[in-house]
């Protein structure tokens, strides 16, 4: 069995990698998910999804 090391390189790495999977997931993956349900459920009648919705569009989160 080989003994493996974790240096300054492979744990910055592994590091930066998983930091750029996490915002990668939530831009093209979690963004997309959470405005189809605000608009779901501000179609529904739900007035603090319907907030959000605003919020998120003055913040040109949401693209229109």
């Amino acid at each position: 069995m080989q003994d493996y090391e974790l240096g300054v390189w492979s744990s910055t790495f592994i590091v930066v990698s998983f930091s750029l999977l996490v915002v990668a997931l939530d831009e093209y993956v979690a963004k997309p998910w959470r405005q189809r349900r605000w608009e779901q459920r501000a179609a529904s009648g739900d007035k603090e999804a319907a907030e959000f919705l605003k919020i998120a569009r003055q913040a040109k989160v949401v693209e229109d």
